[in-house]
């Protein structure tokens, strides 16, 4: 342990010697390990830190699937939920819920907040009880049982101003008035951020098998039962089910998640360890940096090394001196880091506020993420220092003594660096082609044309309760609401929808049927967006007329029933046909919904799907559509949002019950979908150009090392008539080679990358031609340039003082 100390304290007054290597040196391992860290706490605090309860990692989500059907994900029938837990020994509890938004009133205004209802059992697997008062009886939980509430701490402060004595009061909660029997814990809001919970009363035995309403099932696994012992049960129930219930089961299979795997999703998941790959990628250039640099320093250090072995000194002595030079570096680089990393992290999670991450996301330095940074500390040491402590220790003592010349020769370093160049250039590259299609993807997000005009709209969103979407009620609602809002002070043009295109809200897809197609299997149905819309939608979002007609006073429920097209709907199922007068069918094979008769064609509009930018898309009227929810879309020439208070009181003047929630401008509304693609594509193109510099100060380092030690070469050349021109062109040939292996090998590279970025790029192709040639022409300009100033100057050296060292 001393010789290690004493080695450490010789390092750190050799590093002194030499600031500026030591500085970059830092600089390369700060950003690497920080990034790196900054990456893992991310992906920690969302994939691996997991449910914040006790035994949260056996709480799992409970689905079905139908490959026949093309169904991966689906939550089981009530009755199903019910079979699934009076036969399963697989969980300690099993319990179902329903979530929407609720709308909450009885005190000075209504509001909405997210809330779940929930059966038997839900909030027992999670160990946690209430704040204040109690949570839901048995005779609560059965269908017709007394109206309860449990409230969460948020709710009851915002709402309810922290009022102690709530407990045993009553709110009405869509329509309906609810006895509140507790307050759950502060940061309580298991299991979809919920702010309300409410029993669920649904009567399974209702309607025919196959029927009645979808539920999220989520179990908690029993001591000692693994996953896939609990999939092999659930498999066999679901073989009993479909052979007791063909007409409803036949085919279904049904299978169990990890919450945390479920709630996150594939896709993200793939995203998030993508990008921990890509920065553990900009960790090895930056080792591969500082190995470099501590190579050049072996080099010039060739004789010292020669003496410690001439005077008995081992090999491991050798190469522990070098590996404590890189401990030295690798600590400061770990500090600098973890600094860098905490403000990294601070900056995503206020990037991310807006986009209502999932409840048990928590991003921060945990203690896990600490010891990774140590991990990394460890790896970084190893790799920036093994090799050229191996190297050195590896001189031969008789060729260094002989060598007389300011550097020595004798350690064969010249090919081992050259290859590391070659490692970090490929790397670089990849990382730059993934940072250039991001680039590209975000550019497009900004300038995108979205097929309508969202300048100067205000919106906001109405939920209506389950008694009050009955077609006379809620089409009178629409009509009156439609001219209130329209008479307001600044209004330009007003409608309402069942979703707002661009926002993924209630711009749903569904399965259709063209009349005159024949269809044999479900499969075999096309898919189509559809959003139900008054006849002023197209005039308030500025959506020009095609062909054909909008919708008109006439368009109501009772008469033909009626709807308007995009264009890519007649390009991609009409073959570019005239879809006027067609008829289609929603549903599926055995649908018997009306047919629905085009009448007019607009613009193709962005969905709201950046992997499907503007798909085909079937708008309704609404006074055809009864709806769960609708949209207040109002053009202004107010500021938008100072349309709140006036929508809110055009609203409650009809239905008091019904508060407007989701305040905000058109533009906010459709950046929500694609924050992701700005907040990653950001975060890539950071690796990307890290990557970039370090490269080239890889390249630099190599490059000015090669001249320092062919300077007397140089010099001779130059004294027996090479021109200035021909050195340099020498030095770049040099550095021209590992160019061009870096980059063919970097490209094949980024070809694998790209690839799996797919899930994040917006409107990009994986291989785009102009971002591959683009990066190899930036890498190849930045790597010659890299080149040119140590080849400029070995042109200063003066042949006549090379001739006389001689």
């Amino acid at each position: 342990m001393s010789a290690w100390i004493r080695d450490l304290q010789l390092s750190a007054r050799t590093l002194r010697r030499t600031p500026a290597m030591a500085i970059v040196a830092v600089l390369a391992l700060t950003l690497g390990i920080g990034l790196t860290t900054m990456m893992f706490s991310i992906v920690y605090g969302a994939m691996m830190r997991g449910l914040p309860y006790e035994g949260g990692d056996r709480i799992v989500v409970v689905q079905r699937a139908n490959a026949e059907r093309d169904i991966q994900r689906q939550g089981l029938r009530i009755r199903d939920f019910v079979d699934v837990r009076d036969q399963q020994k697989s969980f300690s509890h099993l319990a179902a819920y329903t979530s929407g938004t609720m709308n909450v009133s009885g005190r000075e205004k209504a509001e909405r907040f997210s809330g779940s209802w929930i059966s038997r059992g839900l909030l027992d697997m999670t160990g946690t009880g209430p704040l204040m008062g109690r949570t839901f009886r048995e005779e609560e939980l059965v269908p017709g049982g007394p109206k309860a509430a449990l409230l969460g701490y948020a709710m009851w402060q915002s709402y309810l101003g922290g009022d102690p004595s709530v407990l045993g009061t009553t709110l009405r909660v869509n329509g309906e008035s609810h006895e509140v029997v507790g307050i759950m814990p502060d940061g309580f809001r298991f299991p979809s951020d919920d702010q309300l919970w409410l029993p669920m009363q649904t009567d399974p035995s209702v309607g025919d098998r196959g029927e009645g309403p979808f539920v999220t099932t989520f179990g908690k696994l029993a001591p000692e039962v693994s996953v896939q012992e609990a999939n092999a049960e659930l498999g066999t129930i679901a073989a009993r089910l479909a052979a007791d219930y063909p007409a409803a089961n036949k085919g279904f299979s049904m299978y169990a998640l990890p919450f945390v795997e479920q709630a996150i999703g594939r896709e993200p998941r793939q995203l998030l360890l993508t990008m921990l790959g890509a920065v553990f990628f900009v960790l090895l250039i930056a080792c591969t940096n500082v190995a470099n640099l501590l190579l050049d320093r072996a080099a010039h250090r060739s004789k010292e090394v020669g003496v410690r072995k001439a005077l008995g000194g081992s090999r491991a002595g050798i190469a522990r001196i070098f590996l404590s030079e890189a401990m030295v570096l690798a600590a400061i680089g770990t500090i600098l880091g973890v600094a860098l990393a905490h403000f990294a992290i601070d900056a995503f999670n206020r990037a991310i506020v807006d986009t209502q991450p999932p409840f048990f996301i928590n991003i921060a330095l945990h203690p896990p993420v600490l010891l990774f940074a140590i991990g990394v500390t460890a790896l970084s040491t190893m790799l920036a220092g093994l090799i050229p402590g191996i190297q050195a220790s590896r001189s031969d003592i008789s060729e260094v003594l002989k060598d007389e010349s300011r550097g020595s020769s004798s350690l064969k370093l010249g090919r081992l660096s050259k290859g590391l160049v070659i490692f970090e250039i490929a790397l670089s590259c990849g990382l730059l082609v993934a940072a250039g299609l991001m680039i590209k993807s975000v550019a497009k997000t900004r300038n995108m044309d979205t097929g309508f005009t969202s300048e100067n709209v205000f919106t906001a969103r109405i939920g209506f309760p389950a008694g009050f979407r009955d077609s006379t009620a809620q089409q009178q609602f629409f009509r009156e609401l439609q001219t209130r809002v329209s008479a307001l002070p600044g209004v330009q043009s007003a409608a309402l929808s069942s979703g707002l295109p661009g926002a993924q809200q209630g711009f749903n897809g569904s399965d259709f049927a063209l009349d005159g197609v024949s269809y044999e299997r479900e499969q075999d149905l096309p898919d189509v967006r559809t959003l139900s819309v008054s006849q002023q939608f197209f005039e308030t979002l500025e959506i020009p007329l095609r062909q054909g007609r909008t919708f008109t006073e006439g368009d109501r429920a009772g008469s033909l029933d009626v709807g308007i097209v995009t264009e890519r709907f007649a390009r991609q199922f009409l073959s570019g046909a005239d879809p006027i007068g067609r008829r289609v069918r929603l549903g599926g094979l055995e649908s018997v919904a009306p047919w629905i008769t085009i009448v007019g064609v607009v613009p193709d509009v962005f969905g709201g799907d950046p992997s499907d930018p503007r798909p085909a898309a079937l708008f309704r009227p609404m006074a055809q559509v009864n709806s769960a929810f609708a949209y207040v879309s109002v053009r202004t020439g107010l500021p938008p949002l100072d349309m709140t208070q006036p929508v809110r009181e055009a609203v409650a003047s009809l239905e008091p019950d019904l508060p407007i929630y989701w305040p905000m401008t058109y533009a906010q509304a459709i950046e929500g979908p694609l924050w992701f693609v700005r907040i990653f594509g950001t975060m890539f193109m950071i690796f990307g150009f890290v990557a970039l510099f370090l490269a080239s100060i890889g390249l630099y380092a190599v490059m000015s090392f090669s001249v320092s030690r062919r300077s007397r070469e140089m010099g001779v050349r130059m004294a027996l008539g090479s021109s200035t021109r021909e050195v340099i062109a020498l030095v770049l040939r040099q550095g021209a080679w590992q160019l061009v292996i870096g980059l063919a090998a970097g490209l094949a590279f980024a070809a694998v990358i790209s690839r799996v970025m797919t899930v994040v790029l917006f409107d990009v192709k994986p291989l785009d031609v102009v971002v591959f040639g683009g990066v190899a022409a930036v890498l190849a300009l930045a790597g010659l340039t890299a080149c040119l100033i140590p080849a400029r100057r070995a042109t200063g050296v003066d042949p006549a003082i090379v001739m006389r060292s001689e």
